[in-house]
């Protein structure tokens, strides 16, 4: 929503203006005011901080020029406009450089009014944009504070937050996979929910790779949040949304967030919306692991008997399944005590209890149950295989894969990270100094070598371009391979295959 405040003397301009401006808003974005003076126009103003002034130069009380310089005095972003005569016209003049934005000759035509009134929405709009990418207005960072500080308190931000929301909700968004820059997703928004996107709405980058969204609630919101799934799933960026209860108070905006990321746990489920106020209204299931699995799980693992923990692991899944939906809370706490059983079972073994990533991130990083028993069976088999094996063996045994893994993906994008959490399910720190105590190097520069010397040999044989070279050998940056090739070798990868050629010819003479 746009406000505008239309300040002029002549009762019947000012009512064709205001006609005007009300045939141009098909969209209904504008709230307007009128004054018959400069003096009311400077109250409204402050009354209401509109975000453009269309004002007459000659006025009683208060000419156009006086209310510029106030308007400017009390907030500098305003737009002010100079409606003016022809036999005014140098006076218009005059008030564009005391920071009027444009002026309009009397009688004001339909299609100047709405060239002005393009430019204005067009400024409004890729200033909201701006800032709603980068989270720097106001409103955002009082949303920020409050949902990352117990009591946060500032009377300025939070009158601005009252201004923009009546009542709010947040949804806090997580993608499965990939996900998109944050301007496209914001472009997709727009194009479902229209212009009045970038005033109702604020978007920030929360801990956990969750995007949080505020909004103003309203009966279309839930038909809103499907279509945008739906969309972002089309174009390859999976997501799972929860969304929170609607509140009026400012002093409720951490309890917002919490709820919104508490209804998204239950996207181990599947991709989809869930709803705080639905979960309330039908609770899902409660389940427990009893005493004597968790007993019998803590002995296997200790034996490293692998078939009987992967079998109790299952069967706790099992039942789990049975019961339809279990509430999040319950599947928390069953992934933490699995997870504190995996730690006892080798925490005798300082070096074992390194080996394995502690996550923060809770039952949040999975997309699916079966991911997420997927994940406990692959570190259970991990554990168990480690208490048959002896340290120094087995130690050999994870760089060797580290080794044949590198060898064998070269030509894709891969990291150390991505190995350590889906591979191998391992700590990154432990893996990296694990793999430079072995090789006398780090996994990076391991890498870097298999694929230069990959890279040495196309352009030996091949006649590819050195961006097909690079895109065959895990560089997607053609630049960085570039710069990487010449620290290898001291030289480019076109006067490399020069420099190869003319060696041959000289040879064959």
């Amino acid at each position: 929503m746009f406000k505008i405040l239309v300040v002029e003397d002549e009762l019947y301009a000012r009512e064709s203006l205001m006609k005007q401006i009300r045939e141009y808003d098909t969209e209904g974005q504008f709230r307007i005011w009128q004054a018959s003076n400069g003096k009311e126009g400077e109250a409204l103003f402050k009354e209401h901080q509109p975000e453009l002034v269309i004002t007459d130069i000659r006025m009683p009380k208060m000419d156009g020029l006086e209310l510029l310089e106030r308007i400017r005095e009390e907030d500098a972003r305003a737009q002010v406009v100079i409606v003016s005569a022809y036999s005014d016209f140098e006076y218009a003049r005059l008030a564009l450089t005391y920071g009027a934005v444009d002026y309009l000759l009397k009688p004001v035509e339909n299609e100047a009014l709405g060239q002005c009134l393009d430019k204005f929405v067009q400024k409004n709009r890729n200033e909201k944009k701006e800032a709603l990418i980068t989270g720097q207005d106001i409103v955002t960072q009082f949303i920020a504070n409050s949902i990352r500080k117990e009591s946060y308190s500032s009377f300025v931000e939070e009158s601005m937050f009252r201004k923009v929301y009546h009542a709010y909700q947040i949804t806090a968004v997580r993608f499965h996979d990939k996900k998109p820059e944050r301007q496209d997703f914001l472009a997709k928004i727009e194009g479902i929910y229209g212009s009045a996107f970038w005033s109702q709405f604020r978007f920030l980058e929360m801990d956990f790779d969750i995007w949080a969204l505020v909004t103003v609630p309203n009966q279309g919101n839930s038909f809103f949040w499907r279509k945008l799934c739906r969309l972002l799933d089309e174009k390859g960026y999976p997501a799972s949304m929860g969304v929170s209860e609607a509140y009026t108070e400012a002093g409720k905006i951490r309890n917002a967030f919490r709820e919104a990321r508490e209804a998204l746990k239950y996207k181990i489920y599947g991709e989809g919306i869930y709803f705080a106020e639905k979960i309330k209204k039908e609770p899902p299931a409660v389940y427990h692991i009893s005493k004597a699995k968790e007993t019998a799980l803590l002995e296997a693992l200790r034996n490293g008997n692998e078939k009987g923990t992967e079998s109790i692991i299952c069967e706790i899944f099992e039942e789990i399944k049975e019961q339809g939906m279990v509430k999040a809370e319950c599947l928390e706490m069953l992934y933490s005590k699995v997870t504190i059983l995996f730690y006892q079972a080798i925490g005798e073994n300082r070096e074992e209890g390194e080996a394995f990533e502690r996550t923060h991130t809770g039952i949040l990083r999975f997309s699916s149950l079966d991911e997420m028993e997927h994940f406990l069976l692959n570190i259970n088999k991990n554990i168990c295989r480690m208490k048959m094996k002896t340290g120094n063996g087995n130690r050999k045994e994870i760089v060797d894969t580290l080794t044949e893994y590198a060898m064998e993906h070269y030509n894709q994008d891969i990291s150390l990270k991505e190995l350590a959490e889906k591979v191998l399910f391992m700590n990154q720190d432990y893996l990296s100094h694990l793999f430079a105590e072995k090789k006398g190097i780090s996994f990076s520069v391991f890498l870097r070598q298999i694929r230069m010397e990959h890279a040495k040999e196309l352009l030996e044989r091949e006649n590819f371009s050195v961006t097909e070279v690079a895109s065959m050998t895990g560089y997607n940056d053609t630049s960085q391979f570039i710069r990487f090739f010449k620290q290898e070798t001291g030289m480019t990868p076109k006067k490399y295959r020069t420099y190869v050629r003319e060696k041959e010819m000289v040879k064959d003479e």
